[in-house]
């Protein structure tokens, strides 16, 4: 795919990756995780690329794992919808500023007439908690749906910021579904980024049993069936899954500014309002008033690094030390982080096929991780 793609092959020099390999063994073997996916891209060439360990497959409770596994990716599914969202929007579709209302009409009342679609992009709609089922149907669909039309806001929509974790990219998403003819959520995806990029594994459709994919975190007992093994299959917040270098293609095609080989799939201008934090302004002011800002650093689907200081989000994505105000990513529970520098062209994806023991270990595992990637890079 030459330097717009992401090339086979590992470069020379492996030994400068000997750091990272070592602390992830000692972690393993301390039981932080079973397994661990970490591939890491530099000018469209992946530098390194490591699995080990076990996952938890259909019926196989240790199954080894190899490159072919698909993860559940969980919320770095949101940086995937956002960026469909984006080429929706670049083609006159939809316009981030109009109420959510004027593509969706029973989506009003509750204080819900003023969100926007950039609200909504942003996690600062003011519906981050209101419970959904499942969404693989069209009929878990649509129940959703009704559940997000029928809650009322917790805040003037923009005031603030607070994580949305299903209802946010779930209102989008069915934004995007109504100007492109009512079309399954996987369909556009497939048309749209999953087929032009060449990542045959992402898919928001529930993995065959026969398929080789990681039921993350791991079951104490196996499942009774695949919609219990995932039960956020479908969700556009939460429900993709893939490899690790398929995700790995999402960055990538973030890094080349929305190019792929020769063809564009998000123009500059959609590109780079996805790339700007969208509340600057009011973290500013609060910063120069003393205060802590009631914003963060999101662009149109990314988490940033953006200008300043670090927050808590920053850690918890697994940022690290990277201060540079480009840098971007999201992170999926946690299991799955995506981290790319524009300035260093370079981009990872770290996924461990179960929650870090004990849980006060996902932080500092992340970031460790993030670090050293970083540092084996100069």
């Amino acid at each position: 795919m030459g330097a717009t793609g992401v090339a086979a092959g590992l470069s020379a020099g492996r030994g400068r990756w000997r750091d990272v390999s070592a602390f992830l063994d000692e972690e393993q073997a301390a039981g932080v995780f079973p397994g661990s996916a970490l591939i890491v891209s530099r000018k469209g060439r992946i530098l390194f690329e490591r699995y080990a360990g076990t996952c938890c497959r259909w019926k196989q409770p240790e199954a080894p794992l190899t490159a072919d596994v698909s993860h559940p990716l969980y919320s770095f599914s949101k940086l995937i919808g956002a960026t469909v969202v984006a080429m929706a929007r670049q083609d006159g579709l939809l316009d981030y500023d109009m109420p959510a209302s004027a593509y969706i009409p029973e989506f009003t009342g509750g204080g819900k007439d003023r969100i926007t679609l950039r609200h909504l992009l942003t996690h600062s709609a003011g519906i981050p908690d209101i419970p959904l089922g499942p969404a693989y149907t069209d009929e878990e669909w649509r129940a959703a749906l009704k559940a997000v039309c029928a809650a009322k806001t917790a805040w003037e929509p923009g005031t603030r910021t607070a994580y949305h974790g299903l209802t946010g990219l779930f209102v989008a998403a069915e934004a995007v579904r109504r100007v492109t003819g009512g079309r399954r959520w996987e369909a556009i995806f497939r048309e749209r980024l999953f087929d032009p990029i060449g990542a045959r594994s992402l898919t928001f459709d529930l993995p065959a049993e026969s398929a080789p994919a990681a039921i993350t975190p791991q079951p104490q007992t196996m499942p009774a069936s695949l919609k219990d093994a995932f039960p956020l299959a479908g969700h556009p917040a939460g429900g993709c899954f893939g490899t690790a270098h398929d995700a790995l293609k999402i960055l990538q095609l973030h890094l080349n500014r929305g190019a792929w080989g020769r063809r564009r799939l998000l123009r500059r201008p959609a590109f780079d309002e996805m790339h700007t934090v969208q509340y600057s302004a009011q973290i500013a002011k609060a910063r120069a008033e003393g205060r802590n800002p009631e914003h963060e650093p999101w662009g149109l689907g990314p988490l940033l690094r953006g200008e300043g200081p670090k927050y808590g989000g920053h850690d918890w994505f697994g940022f690290g030390s990277l201060t540079a105000p480009g840098v971007f990513g999201h992170a999926g529970i946690d299991t799955v982080i995506g981290v790319a520098d524009p300035g260093a062209g370079a981009a990872m994806v770290f996924i461990t096929t179960g929650s870090p023991k004990p849980p006060e270990k996902t932080v500092p595992l992340r970031n460790a991780v993030t670090n050293r990637v970083f540092a084996s890079l100069t």
